[in-house]
């Protein structure tokens, strides 16, 4: 029985490509809200998953289900996502604003209330001078906020976030990462963050879902034991991060050669 307030539901999942099995068995389930971390080594899965809990590719057994409804029946709508990806994939032959109106013309949002939808949006994320700007003219930061506007404009039931800030250099990254927290606090977004930085992970996240290698399974559901608000260079976030390397070390196949053999 899943709590009331679930967005996501994830049960006995699993993803294979003809005799290549990508996910063992995943199951987890994410509340309104949460800010939740998929941390797992390379290979693991990560993008299978982002797939089908996406709505892009049915898994080969298990149920995704997002907001009661299960996807990938005869019957199921189309999840309400928003999704920001590495790159900010932005129409550079249209302006800020006419490319979050394309998003809005796929959506069921009123038309009549575009124009307030989009301020309100890039207000939040500080961007509001650059709505009638071309995408190409914007800073790598300035255009991933746009991309971010881009996946919160429909009010979507949850935000997948593939490594979005892995291309900025870490003073913009540390910039947006601040930024990143207060928007959800603000808008209440339930957002589903993948990442290979741990430290990046523990300090945006509440939760943190670390894989085991590929076929993967979920090896830990790390509850974050830190406050918010965060410093990014709290001690308290390094002694996390140290904690959670030595959980995975030996999982990961990353300790000395006598403990993998041992594993």
């Amino acid at each position: 029985m899943s709590a009331p307030d679930t967005v996501l539901k994830v049960a006995d999942l699993g993803v294979s490509y003809g005799a290549a099995t990508a996910i063992s068995r995943l199951d987890f389930e994410i509340r309104r809200g949460e800010f939740v971390a998929i941390l797992g080594p390379s290979g693991c899965g990560k993008s299978s998953l982002l797939n089908a809990i996406s709505g892009l590719m049915a898994p080969s057994r298990g149920r995704v289900v997002v907001d009661g409804d299960e996807l990938y029946l005869p019957r199921s709508r189309d999840p309400r996502l928003g999704y920001v990806f590495q790159a900010h994939r932005l129409l550079p032959w249209r302006t800020v604003k006419q490319n979050l109106e394309i998003v809005l013309a796929a959506s069921d949002v009123p038309r009549e209330t575009w124009d307030a939808r989009i301020d309100e949006i890039l207000g939040i994320l500080h961007i509001a001078q650059f709505r009638d700007s071309w995408p190409m003219r914007l800073s790598g930061g300035q255009r991933q906020r746009v991309s971010i506007a881009r996946a919160l404009l429909v009010d979507p039931s949850y935000i997948l976030m593939d490594e979005p800030l892995s291309t900025l250099d870490e003073v913009t990254a540390r910039s947006l990462r601040q930024e990143l927290t207060g928007i959800c606090q603000r808008t209440g977004a339930t957002v589903v963050f993948v990442t290979h930085s741990i430290r990046e992970a523990v300090y945006l996240a509440d939760r943190i879902l670390i894989l085991t290698r590929g076929p993967s399974t979920i090896f830990e559901d790390y509850r974050v034991p830190i406050e918010r608000p965060r410093d990014y260079d709290d001690a308290r976030i390094a002694e996390v991060e140290a904690d959670i390397i030595r959980r995975i070390q030996a999982p990961w196949g990353l300790g000395p050669a006598e403990e993998r053999q041992s594993a």
